[in-house]
């Protein structure tokens, strides 16, 4: 469908990375007037998963953190326009590179048994059929694998070698996810084989992404008049069918002003983002633990769930929110002002603080890993505070020093079996004292990952709708790896290209798999 598109008005669901990158493509790229342009977010901030908040006082709070590398092309293209927040002289993509040079991870621990040995990850820990399964894999078809699990094409030794450990931790894949995601992963990032661990190719930003990237782009795209709705959930939208196609007619929308209704014109535009796997976090405090809501997952699937039945190409959302407990892990974000701690943590990893990357105790029940983070962590964090992080991929289980289930511990608890962990005897108890630890519960930060097949997700432009596009881990982009920032600014990228007609592909994918020399050296490691 053609479009004037000095007239377009468009209309963006949901206030995260992918609808905010959505609408700087249609700004810089699209020559979509900014204040022509309204992004409607449920709650009452910008960034969706890309949150931090909180305090050095009242403790801070991450769901995650988000990792880099140097193939992200749509993220550093759309970045390379946006000012970082401590010098709008410099880009935000160019503040990325300079800390890799700053602060990049050399790992000299990345795995740790129970007794504090740190493991030789630098060896794969690979049998014949291991890496013979491994090869097959990365051969092998989409369409053969369908609706495989990751066990289903891996010998039970696999999930005992020190690879599966690094893999799964650092991509927070769990045995019965998708064994087509696997794939993809395995065939996006096989430069990065070499480096699994020291993890030295991962790149990071200065603060937290919400610091970092969000905050700049929320500030960037109000500058040219982009308008922000917050607390506004759209609950529904309204098709019209055409001679060629249908199109969004309207908007159905909810405010605490009550219902409105948003009519659509000829040139005008909707871009959504469908589902979150960040939908029904609840946090905890240090006295009590967070809650596993299985209830209302929030407006962005709600929505995904009322539109699909309404067109054959909108995906079906049951595939990704049918099983809690097989998408569901728990994070906890730790604010300590004891230095004690700080001096034992680097002598524990042989690292500077920030260096080291993500530890992982190989023999925790929770599969517990660490993240101790630069300092600071966040703009405004006081001199002394220290800001890390962790999460358990197994919270279902009993621990290793506190005898509960991970999603039943407060964040006193968490913190108590993390120090066990760390080896932390003397001064344990003036740890816990000058620490805040805060846990979150998220039913569906998996969701992405698990079994599934074409058409579940639907194509960012879905076929025989004219006017409307998704965009999120939840949307479909060939080959490309979800759980990543850049998949979403891909579909970002890709969604305000097409429905501005941009004569414009996004960037290329890095294809790693058609380079010898990469793959010679993923090799030799697998040998390793």
């Amino acid at each position: 469908m053609s479009r004037t598109v000095q007239n377009t008005r468009a209309y963006i669901v949901g206030g995260g990375i992918a609808g905010l990158s959505a609408a700087a493509f249609l700004v810089r790229d699209s020559q979509v007037k900014g204040e022509n342009i309204r992004i409607f977010e449920e709650s009452r901030l910008m960034g969706g998963s890309l949150d931090a908040a909180g305090s050095s006082e009242t403790g801070y709070t991450m769901r995650g953190g988000r990792m880099f590398e140097g193939h992200f092309g749509c993220t550093y293209d759309l970045f390379d326009s946006i000012p970082s927040a401590d010098d709008p002289a410099k880009s935000v993509t160019a503040e990325i590179m300079e800390f890799y040079e700053e602060a990049s991870w050399n790992s000299k621990s990345r795995l740790i048994r129970r007794d504090g040995t740190i493991v030789d990850s630098a060896r794969m820990g690979f049998n014949k059929e291991d890496r013979r399964d491994l090869m097959r894999l990365m051969r092998a078809s989409e369409k053969s694998l369908g609706a495989k699990r990751i066990r289903d094409v891996f010998n039970p030794h696999f999930f005992e070698t020190n690879y599966w450990f690094m893999w799964c931790t650092i991509f927070a894949f769990e045995p019965w996810h998708s064994a087509v995601e696997m794939r993809r992963y395995l065939r996006r990032f096989v430069h990065l084989f070499p480096m699994m661990s020291d993890m030295s190719g991962i790149k990071l930003t200065r603060y937290n992404q919400n610091d970092s990237m969000v905050k700049p782009l929320v500030a960037w795209l109000g500058e040219r008049g982009v308008k922000f709705e917050y607390g506004t959930k759209v609950m529904d939208l309204d098709l019209e069918e055409g001679d060629r196609e249908s199109r969004v007619s309207r908007i159905r929308c909810r405010a605490e002003g009550g219902d409105r209704l948003v009519e659509l014109g000829a040139d005008d535009i909707v871009i959504v983002t469908n589902g979150s796997m960040t939908a029904a976090s609840r946090l905890g405090t240090m006295k009590a633990p967070p809650e596993l809501n299985r209830g209302a997952r929030g407006g962005s699937w709600e929505l995904w769930e009322r539109i699909a039945p309404k067109h054959p190409s909108f995906g079906n959302p049951a595939a990704f929110t049918a099983n809690i407990d097989e998408s569901k892990w728990e994070s906890f974000t730790v604010t300590t002002r004891s230095p004690e701690l700080k001096d034992y943590v680097e002598q524990f990893t042989r690292n500077e603080l920030g260096r080291a990357g993500l530890l992982t105790f190989k023999d925790s029940n929770w599969l517990m890993t660490l993240n101790f983070y630069h300092n600071p962590r966040s703009i405004g964090q006081a001199d002394g505070c220290y800001v890390w992080w962790g999460y358990g991929l197994s919270p279902d289980r009993p621990g290793n020093f506190v005898d509960k289930k991970m999603g039943d511990c407060s964040g006193e608890e968490l913190l108590a079996e993390a120090l066990g962990h760390l080896g932390i005897e003397e001064g344990r108890d003036e740890a816990l004292k000058s620490s805040v630890c805060i846990p979150c519960m998220m039913p569906y930060i998996t969701s992405q990952f698990m079994p599934r097949v074409p058409g579940d997700r639907p194509q960012v432009v879905p076929e025989g709708v004219g006017n409307l596009a998704f965009v999120g881990q939840y949307a479909e982009v060939p080959d490309d790896t979800v759980f990543t920032v850049e998949y979403s600014v891909r579909t970002a990228m890709t969604a305000a290209y097409r429905l501005a007609g941009v004569r414009r592909e996004p960037i290329p994918m890095y294809q790693g798999t058609r380079n010898p020399a990469v793959m010679l050296r993923a090799w030799r490691t697998m040998r390793r």
